[in-house]
Protein backbone atom coordinates (compact mmCIF):
# COMPACT_ATOMS: atom_id res chain seq x y z
CA UNK A 1 0.00 0.00 0.00
CA UNK A 2 2.54 1.96 0.73
CA UNK A 3 4.79 1.63 -2.25
CA UNK A 4 1.29 2.55 -4.46
CA UNK A 5 1.02 5.85 -2.43
CA UNK A 6 4.37 6.76 -3.81
CA UNK A 7 4.23 5.57 -6.91
CA UNK A 8 0.45 8.29 -6.82
CA UNK A 9 2.85 11.35 -5.31
CA UNK A 10 5.34 10.30 -8.00
CA UNK A 11 3.30 10.05 -10.63
CA UNK A 12 1.19 13.24 -9.75
CA UNK A 13 4.37 15.84 -8.89
CA UNK A 14 6.02 14.80 -12.50
CA UNK A 15 2.80 15.25 -13.75
CA UNK A 16 2.25 18.92 -12.06
CA UNK A 17 6.35 19.60 -12.94
CA UNK A 18 5.65 18.93 -17.05
CA UNK A 19 2.41 21.54 -17.24
CA UNK A 20 4.41 23.57 -15.26
CA UNK A 21 7.26 23.36 -17.65
CA UNK A 22 5.03 23.47 -20.77
CA UNK A 23 3.28 26.73 -19.24
CA UNK A 24 6.29 28.17 -19.29
CA UNK A 25 7.71 27.24 -22.47
CA UNK A 26 4.79 28.60 -24.31
CA UNK A 27 5.63 31.85 -23.73
CA UNK A 28 9.38 31.57 -24.60
CA UNK A 29 10.82 32.27 -27.96
CA UNK A 30 10.33 35.55 -30.07
CA UNK A 31 7.64 37.57 -29.03
CA UNK A 32 6.49 39.99 -31.70
CA UNK A 33 5.76 43.66 -30.60
CA UNK A 34 3.87 45.54 -33.25
CA UNK A 35 4.43 48.60 -35.03
CA UNK A 36 1.08 50.82 -35.77
CA UNK A 37 -0.64 52.72 -38.32
CA UNK A 38 -2.63 55.07 -37.43
CA UNK A 39 -5.55 56.15 -40.31
CA UNK A 40 -8.41 58.71 -39.44
CA UNK A 41 -9.52 59.84 -42.86
CA UNK A 42 -8.58 60.06 -46.32
CA UNK A 43 -8.51 63.44 -48.11
CA UNK A 44 -9.54 63.59 -51.38
CA UNK A 45 -8.43 66.83 -54.04
CA UNK A 46 -10.05 66.90 -57.61
CA UNK A 47 -9.66 68.90 -60.86
CA UNK A 48 -12.95 70.57 -60.18
CA UNK A 49 -13.79 71.60 -63.81
CA UNK A 50 -13.30 67.83 -65.08
CA UNK A 51 -14.11 65.67 -61.84
CA UNK A 52 -16.66 67.97 -60.29
CA UNK A 53 -16.20 68.22 -56.38
CA UNK A 54 -14.13 66.76 -53.81
CA UNK A 55 -17.02 65.17 -52.02
CA UNK A 56 -16.69 61.69 -51.03
CA UNK A 57 -17.57 58.68 -48.63
CA UNK A 58 -14.52 56.52 -47.87
CA UNK A 59 -14.93 54.53 -45.10
CA UNK A 60 -12.48 52.06 -44.96
CA UNK A 61 -8.43 52.13 -45.92
CA UNK A 62 -7.28 48.72 -47.70
CA UNK A 63 -3.54 48.34 -46.17
CA UNK A 64 -1.11 46.50 -48.82
CA UNK A 65 2.50 45.94 -47.39
CA UNK A 66 5.49 45.55 -50.30
CA UNK A 67 2.15 45.04 -52.66
CA UNK A 68 0.95 42.45 -50.50
CA UNK A 69 -2.40 42.40 -48.64
CA UNK A 70 -2.76 43.20 -44.72
CA UNK A 71 -5.95 43.62 -44.58
CA UNK A 72 -8.80 46.02 -44.76
CA UNK A 73 -9.60 48.31 -42.11
CA UNK A 74 -12.35 50.64 -41.16
CA UNK A 75 -11.90 54.36 -40.62
CA UNK A 76 -10.69 55.38 -38.26
CA UNK A 77 -8.29 52.93 -37.49
CA UNK A 78 -5.14 52.00 -35.60
CA UNK A 79 -3.25 49.02 -37.31
CA UNK A 80 -0.92 46.64 -35.34
CA UNK A 81 2.20 45.94 -38.43
CA UNK A 82 4.47 42.81 -37.33
CA UNK A 83 7.15 44.36 -39.83
CA UNK A 84 10.36 46.07 -39.22
CA UNK A 85 12.50 48.66 -40.66
CA UNK A 86 11.41 49.83 -44.31
CA UNK A 87 8.44 48.68 -46.41
CA UNK A 88 6.12 49.60 -49.02
CA UNK A 89 3.19 50.92 -47.61
CA UNK A 90 0.68 51.34 -50.08
CA UNK A 91 -3.31 52.91 -48.80
CA UNK A 92 -5.96 52.06 -50.80
CA UNK A 93 -9.29 53.76 -50.26
CA UNK A 94 -12.16 51.68 -49.59
CA UNK A 95 -15.80 52.00 -49.61
CA UNK A 96 -19.16 50.59 -49.62
CA UNK A 97 -20.92 50.07 -52.48
CA UNK A 98 -24.96 50.60 -52.45
CA UNK A 99 -24.26 51.49 -48.99
CA UNK A 100 -24.03 48.43 -47.56
CA UNK A 101 -21.31 47.34 -45.44
CA UNK A 102 -21.36 43.67 -46.81
CA UNK A 103 -20.26 44.77 -49.98
CA UNK A 104 -16.90 46.98 -48.82
CA UNK A 105 -14.33 46.91 -51.81
CA UNK A 106 -11.58 48.99 -52.79
CA UNK A 107 -12.88 52.52 -54.84
CA UNK A 108 -10.99 51.42 -58.81
CA UNK A 109 -11.37 55.05 -59.61
CA UNK A 110 -9.40 56.28 -56.90
CA UNK A 111 -5.54 56.32 -56.67
CA UNK A 112 -3.97 54.69 -53.96
CA UNK A 113 -1.77 56.46 -51.35
CA UNK A 114 2.09 55.14 -51.57
CA UNK A 115 4.60 55.58 -49.23
CA UNK A 116 7.81 54.07 -50.88
CA UNK A 117 10.22 53.89 -47.82
CA UNK A 118 7.96 53.68 -44.69
CA UNK A 119 9.69 52.99 -41.25
CA UNK A 120 7.80 50.54 -38.81
CA UNK A 121 9.59 50.45 -35.47
CA UNK A 122 7.78 48.41 -32.33
CA UNK A 123 5.83 50.50 -30.34
CA UNK A 124 5.61 53.47 -32.04
CA UNK A 125 2.02 54.82 -33.64
CA UNK A 126 2.82 56.67 -37.10
CA UNK A 127 -0.34 58.68 -38.11
CA UNK A 128 -0.55 58.78 -41.93
CA UNK A 129 -3.05 61.18 -43.66
CA UNK A 130 -3.07 60.12 -47.15
CA UNK A 131 -3.73 61.90 -49.99
CA UNK A 132 -5.41 60.57 -53.40
CA UNK A 133 -7.02 61.92 -56.23
CA UNK A 134 -9.44 60.44 -58.91
CA UNK A 135 -6.73 58.07 -61.69
CA UNK A 136 -6.55 61.27 -64.45
CA UNK A 137 -7.68 60.49 -67.95
CA UNK A 138 -4.29 59.74 -69.20
CA UNK A 139 -3.43 57.49 -67.24
CA UNK A 140 -6.57 55.48 -66.83
CA UNK A 141 -9.03 56.38 -69.62
CA UNK A 142 -11.32 57.65 -66.95
CA UNK A 143 -14.45 59.13 -68.04
CA UNK A 144 -17.02 61.60 -66.05
CA UNK A 145 -20.54 62.86 -66.20
CA UNK A 146 -21.76 65.09 -63.74
CA UNK A 147 -24.26 67.23 -62.44
CA UNK A 148 -23.86 69.77 -60.11
CA UNK A 149 -26.57 71.99 -60.85
CA UNK A 150 -24.35 74.92 -61.05
CA UNK A 151 -25.15 74.81 -64.78
CA UNK A 152 -28.43 74.13 -66.56
CA UNK A 153 -29.94 71.04 -65.09
CA UNK A 154 -29.67 67.84 -67.57
CA UNK A 155 -32.24 65.41 -65.54
CA UNK A 156 -35.50 65.51 -67.00
CA UNK A 157 -38.92 64.65 -65.27
CA UNK A 158 -40.12 61.16 -66.73
CA UNK A 159 -43.50 60.79 -68.40
CA UNK A 160 -44.88 59.25 -65.49
CA UNK A 161 -43.46 62.08 -62.93
CA UNK A 162 -45.80 64.05 -61.20
CA UNK A 163 -43.07 67.25 -60.66
CA UNK A 164 -39.58 67.66 -61.91
CA UNK A 165 -36.41 68.59 -60.36
CA UNK A 166 -35.72 72.42 -59.40
CA UNK A 167 -32.32 74.07 -58.60
CA UNK A 168 -32.22 76.02 -55.22
CA UNK A 169 -31.65 79.40 -54.72
CA UNK A 170 -27.88 80.23 -54.40
CA UNK A 171 -26.32 80.00 -51.24
CA UNK A 172 -29.36 78.44 -49.54
CA UNK A 173 -28.47 77.13 -45.99
CA UNK A 174 -29.52 73.70 -46.81
CA UNK A 175 -27.33 73.39 -50.36
CA UNK A 176 -24.63 71.33 -50.06
CA UNK A 177 -21.40 72.98 -49.85
CA UNK A 178 -17.24 72.55 -49.56
CA UNK A 179 -14.57 74.60 -47.82
CA UNK A 180 -13.42 75.45 -51.24
CA UNK A 181 -17.07 77.24 -52.02
CA UNK A 182 -17.25 75.04 -54.85
CA UNK A 183 -20.96 74.61 -54.75
CA UNK A 184 -23.38 77.38 -54.64
CA UNK A 185 -26.59 75.01 -55.91
CA UNK A 186 -28.43 71.84 -55.45
CA UNK A 187 -31.26 70.07 -56.89
CA UNK A 188 -33.91 70.38 -55.21
CA UNK A 189 -37.63 67.65 -54.91
CA UNK A 190 -40.91 68.10 -53.16
CA UNK A 191 -43.57 66.17 -53.34
CA UNK A 192 -47.20 66.28 -51.14
CA UNK A 193 -50.65 66.36 -51.83
CA UNK A 194 -51.80 65.40 -55.03
CA UNK A 195 -47.66 65.65 -56.50
CA UNK A 196 -47.12 61.91 -54.98
CA UNK A 197 -44.73 60.43 -57.19
CA UNK A 198 -41.19 61.88 -58.39
CA UNK A 199 -38.87 60.52 -61.50
CA UNK A 200 -36.22 62.03 -63.04
CA UNK A 201 -33.58 60.32 -65.32
CA UNK A 202 -30.42 61.07 -67.06
CA UNK A 203 -29.85 61.44 -70.53
CA UNK A 204 -29.31 58.88 -72.64
CA UNK A 205 -25.65 57.28 -72.56
CA UNK A 206 -24.51 54.95 -75.84
CA UNK A 207 -21.26 53.68 -74.96
CA UNK A 208 -20.84 52.72 -71.34
CA UNK A 209 -18.65 49.64 -71.14
CA UNK A 210 -20.48 46.39 -70.86
CA UNK A 211 -17.79 43.63 -70.87
CA UNK A 212 -18.06 43.47 -66.40
CA UNK A 213 -16.46 47.01 -65.79
CA UNK A 214 -17.28 49.02 -63.16
CA UNK A 215 -19.75 51.78 -63.74
CA UNK A 216 -20.23 54.00 -60.74
CA UNK A 217 -22.76 56.07 -60.21
CA UNK A 218 -22.09 58.74 -57.19
CA UNK A 219 -25.08 60.86 -55.46
CA UNK A 220 -24.88 63.66 -52.58
CA UNK A 221 -28.40 63.70 -51.05
CA UNK A 222 -30.32 64.43 -48.31
CA UNK A 223 -34.24 63.13 -48.01
CA UNK A 224 -36.93 62.99 -45.29
CA UNK A 225 -38.00 59.77 -46.94
CA UNK A 226 -36.71 56.73 -49.02
CA UNK A 227 -35.76 57.02 -52.99
CA UNK A 228 -35.16 54.63 -55.77
CA UNK A 229 -32.07 54.03 -57.88
CA UNK A 230 -32.60 52.54 -60.97
CA UNK A 231 -31.87 51.87 -64.91
CA UNK A 232 -33.72 52.12 -68.04
CA UNK A 233 -32.56 50.26 -70.93
CA UNK A 234 -33.33 50.87 -74.11
CA UNK A 235 -33.73 47.29 -75.60
CA UNK A 236 -36.59 46.88 -78.20
CA UNK A 237 -38.51 48.79 -75.77
CA UNK A 238 -37.50 50.62 -72.43
CA UNK A 239 -37.29 48.03 -69.58
CA UNK A 240 -36.94 49.82 -66.33
CA UNK A 241 -34.02 48.23 -64.18
CA UNK A 242 -34.43 48.53 -60.06
CA UNK A 243 -31.10 48.59 -58.61
CA UNK A 244 -31.75 50.09 -54.78
CA UNK A 245 -33.60 51.89 -51.87
CA UNK A 246 -31.89 54.77 -50.59
CA UNK A 247 -32.63 55.31 -46.29
CA UNK A 248 -33.62 59.14 -45.62
CA UNK A 249 -30.96 61.11 -44.26
CA UNK A 250 -31.49 64.22 -42.52
CA UNK A 251 -27.77 65.49 -43.25
CA UNK A 252 -25.98 65.55 -46.35
CA UNK A 253 -24.76 62.11 -47.00
CA UNK A 254 -23.56 60.26 -50.41
CA UNK A 255 -23.48 56.50 -51.97
CA UNK A 256 -21.57 54.88 -54.15
CA UNK A 257 -23.93 52.55 -57.08
CA UNK A 258 -21.85 50.50 -59.20
CA UNK A 259 -24.27 49.98 -62.63
CA UNK A 260 -21.47 47.67 -64.21
CA UNK A 261 -23.03 44.08 -63.28
CA UNK A 262 -26.59 45.44 -65.33
CA UNK A 263 -25.22 47.08 -67.68
CA UNK A 264 -23.37 43.73 -69.23
CA UNK A 265 -26.48 41.80 -68.17
CA UNK A 266 -27.93 44.03 -71.50
CA UNK A 267 -25.38 44.12 -73.52
CA UNK A 268 -27.91 44.39 -76.54
CA UNK A 269 -29.04 47.46 -75.23
CA UNK A 270 -28.94 50.86 -77.45
CA UNK A 271 -28.94 53.11 -74.45
CA UNK A 272 -29.15 53.33 -70.74
CA UNK A 273 -30.22 55.89 -68.42
CA UNK A 274 -30.30 56.03 -64.45
CA UNK A 275 -33.19 57.25 -62.45
CA UNK A 276 -33.82 58.53 -59.51
CA UNK A 277 -37.34 58.04 -58.06
CA UNK A 278 -39.77 58.86 -55.00
CA UNK A 279 -43.20 58.54 -53.63
CA UNK A 280 -45.75 59.21 -50.67
CA UNK A 281 -49.22 58.93 -49.89
CA UNK A 282 -51.70 61.67 -50.32
CA UNK A 283 -51.37 62.62 -46.72
CA UNK A 284 -47.83 62.66 -46.83
CA UNK A 285 -44.66 65.08 -48.11
CA UNK A 286 -41.08 64.84 -48.84
CA UNK A 287 -38.18 66.86 -49.35
CA UNK A 288 -35.09 65.41 -51.09
CA UNK A 289 -32.02 67.26 -52.30
CA UNK A 290 -29.31 66.25 -54.46
CA UNK A 291 -26.03 67.57 -55.74
CA UNK A 292 -22.34 65.92 -57.06
CA UNK A 293 -24.09 63.22 -59.31
CA UNK A 294 -21.13 61.85 -61.15
CA UNK A 295 -21.23 58.59 -63.75
CA UNK A 296 -17.53 57.59 -63.65
CA UNK A 297 -16.06 54.83 -65.81
CA UNK A 298 -13.32 54.02 -68.06
CA UNK A 299 -13.67 53.95 -72.07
Amino acid sequence: MKNIKTFFSLFFVALFASIGLFSCNKFKGNQEIPAYIHIDTFLLTTNYPYEGAASHKITDVWLYIDDNLNGCYELPAIIPVLERGKHKVTLYPGIKLNGISATRTVNPFYKPYIIEDHIFQEKIVDTVLPSVTYFSKDESSIEFWIEDFERQVSLDETATSDTTITRTERDAPENWDDEFNNSHYSGYVWIGDTLNYFCIASPEFYNLPNQGDNVFLEIDYKSTDVFEVGMFAKISGIETIQLIYVNPSPVWNKIYVNLGPNITDAQEAQYFKFYIAGSVDESSEAHYYFDNIKLVYRE
